[in-house]
This record gives structure tokens, C-alpha cells and sequence, in this order.
């Protein structure tokens, strides 16, 4: 008796401890897949690609868990890599990472981080991380990134309605519109900004996202960066579903992108699709268009896919897309979260057929 007392004391004990920590939990995400891609180059100009291949498209692992401070505080941590599944670049690569403080306040995210521009165009593409990705055509250097020195606010979730605000510290556009050692410190003022604002409420669903990086006062190797531009893009769309079927549309106006004045593209998505049991037709349509001044670097992008689920975690799918670039674009239809190799030259096409398998644990 004495024995199971004291057994009972020590669960009582015990048990507290457990519920204030959870985790660190390991998850991840596989995705590979089996494309044929053509981007229609000619072999005298040595751009032809026109071959099957194996690829791994953002596979990642991570780890992730939570401590419960008491009144109502709790911090948590997520720490993400990308794992190339086919072996053909290094594992390891930095993803998202962050450390959270949270309450009935919301919450507050310190690390590397999607802006909040990037996470709009995320929940309303029907092809993210496959072919046919949106990225294909709206990734520029200043949109639709992940980025570094990253400090956030998310508001709690209000009927619905959330909102997240983020900077960015030396945002690192100095140099080359991608960054560089010579774009943080005090050699370069440069920032960036964002936030969105989401209303999620059944079927309905309608996102605002803004970006803004600008160069302040960077500097090249001391030098100046005179006449460069800050680059800004808006973001609206939504999504809504009924029954078996689903609708989305979004449309962004980019301007002045990758530090570039005149730099300036609209872009708007329509797409649609259809539940049967476990399995979802689906399809979309993307038209960025011309910068204007006769610079014929727009492009249209159009995907047809059939998504069937084995399981919760495990999805096996088909998919289609073309691009068709104006003569001075060379914009594909399998980069953006999915294989870069083989883009074609500024005026081809670029189709690919992609059977691909996805699982999550």
C-alpha cells in the first residue's frame, strides 16, 4: 500500500512537468517526383532540354516543440532544413527557423521567416511546390521570399481575422537584389517590410499582402548604389468553396522590382477544383504581364492536375504545365518550389509533365 501511495504522489508530480513542455517533435516532408521537361530550344543554340529526370521538390525536415510559461505565456521554436531526396544539391539548407513568444496578445517570431507577401500567394495556389507553381512567374528578388534578420507580430486569431506585420534588418538587396556579404552591418541601411492581413471563416476565404524592400543608402564595396529604386509589390485574393468545388483568383502589381525603376508587371491567377472522394481535379491559369515599352518580357502560364490521396499523410499526383514567354522572357514552369534545371532562352516555351509522390510525417 505504501508502495502504490508513493506511486501515486510521484505521478502527480510528474505529470504537470509533461504537460508544461511539448515536444521537441520531429516532422518533415518528402516530395519526388518524375518529370519530363522540354523547354523548346533549339540544339544550335545549345539551350535544347528535352529529357526525363528525377527530382526532389522543398523536402524538408524539421524540429519543433513549446514550453508553457504560465499566465497564459508560452514560447515555442520551430527550426526547418531542406533534404534533396535525389542527391543532386546539399542537404541541410535553411529554411524556416524562428523563435516564438505567445499569448492572448498574440504572438511575436524572431528568426528566418516567409514574409507575409510570400504567405497570401502560398494559401491560394493549387499547385505550391509542384509544377505549375505561381512562382514561376511572380518570384523576383524582392517578392515571395524567405528572409533573414526577420522580427514579427501575429495578432490573434478575431472570428476569422488575422494579421501578421514583419521587418526585416539588413535585408540584404545592396548588391545584387539577392544579397551579399557587402549588404549587412553598416555597410548598407538597406530594409524591407511586410505584412498581410487574412480573413479565414468556412468557406470563405480573402488575404491583402504588401512588401517593400528599400536600398536606403547601400553601398558596393563603398560606393554609392546611386539611382537605384526601392521595389514594392501588393497582393489581393481569395478563395471560396462549396460543396466539392473550389474557386481562387489573386492578383499582385509589381513595381519597381529587384531595385529596378520601371521594373513594373501585373500578374492575376484564376483557378479552380473538383473533390471526388480522395481524389481532386484541379487547374489554373497565370498571366504576368508586360513591363511596358515595348519590353515583351510577360509571360502566361496555364496547369492541369489530379491529386489522389492514399492516406492523411501520403499523396500521389499527375500534373501538366506550359509557359508561353513573350521574346524577351525566359520564364519556365517548374522552378518556383520545385527543380530549376533546364530553363529555356528569353521567347521559348517551357512544358512539363510531372508524376510525382508527396508524404508528410
Amino acid at each position: 500500500m505504501k508502495k502504490l501511495i508513493a506511486a501515486a504522489v510521484a505521478a502527480a508530480v510528474i505529470a504537470p512537468a509533461s504537460v508544461m513542455a511539448a515536444g521537441p517533435t520531429l516532422y518533415g516532408k518528402i516530395h519526388t517526383s518524375v518529370d519530363y521537361k522540354d523547354n523548346n530550344g533549339s540544339s544550335q543554340g545549345q539551350t535544347k532540354y528535352k529529357e526525363f529526370g528525377l527530382n526532389s521538390s522543398s523536402s524538408r525536415i524539421g524540429v519543433k516543440g513549446s514550453e508553457d510559461l504560465g499566465n497564459g505565456m508560452k514560447v515555442g521554436y520551430l527550426i526547418e532544413w531542406s533534404v534533396s531526396m535525389d542527391g543532386d544539391s546539399g542537404d541541410l539548407g535553411q529554411r524556416n527557423r524562428a523563435i516564438t513568444l505567445s499569448g492572448d496578445w498574440g504572438t511575436a517570431l524572431a528568426g528566418r521567416w516567409d514574409t507575409p507577401f510570400k504567405t497570401v500567394g502560398r494559401k491560394l495556389d493549387l499547385f505550391g511546390d509542384q509544377i505549375g507553381d505561381t512562382r514561376n512567374l511572380s518570384k523576383f528578388a524582392t517578392t515571395d521570399n524567405r528572409a533573414n534578420n526577420v522580427l514579427a507580430y501575429v495578432t490573434p486569431n478575431m472570428s476569422g481575422f488575422s494579421a501578421t506585420v514583419a521587418y526585416v534588418f539588413d535585408a540584404g538587396t545592396c548588391s545584387d537584389g539577392v544579397g551579399g556579404a557587402a549588404c549587412t552591418g553598416d555597410n548598407s541601411d538597406a530594409a524591407a517590410w511586410s505584412f498581410n492581413a487574412i480573413y479565414n471563416n468556412g468557406p470563405i476565404f480573402v488575404a491583402l499582402g504588401y512588401v517593400d524592400y528599400a536600398d536606403g543608402d547601400a553601398t558596393q564595396g563603398g560606393t554609392p548604389s546611386l539611382g537605384r529604386s526601392s521595389s514594392d509589390a501588393w497582393r489581393l485574393g481569395g478563395a471560396y468553396t462549396f460543396g466539392d468545388f473550389k474557386v481562387v483568383a489573386s492578383y499582385s502589381d509589381f513595381n519597381d522590382q529587384n531595385l529596378t525603376n520601371g521594373l513594373d508587371q501585373e500578374m492575376w491567377t484564376l483557378g479552380g477544383s473538383y473533390k471526388m472522394g480522395n481524389n481532386t481535379i484541379k487547374f489554373q491559369y497565370s498571366d504576368l504581364d508586360d513591363s511596358g515599352n515595348g519590353a515583351k518580357d510577360g509571360a502566361d502560364m496555364w496547369s492541369l492536375g489530379l491529386d489522389h490521396k492514399m492516406s492523411k499523410r501520403t499523396t500521389v499526383y499527375a500534373a501538366y504545365a506550359t509557359t508561353d514567354n513573350d521574346a524577351n522572357s525566359a520564364r519556365d514552369s517548374w522552378s518556383g518550389g520545385h527543380d530549376g534545371e533546364g530553363a529555356p532562352s528569353a521567347g521559348d516555351d517551357a512544358d512539363v509533365f510531372s508524376v510525382g509522390i508527396i508524404h508528410k510525417f
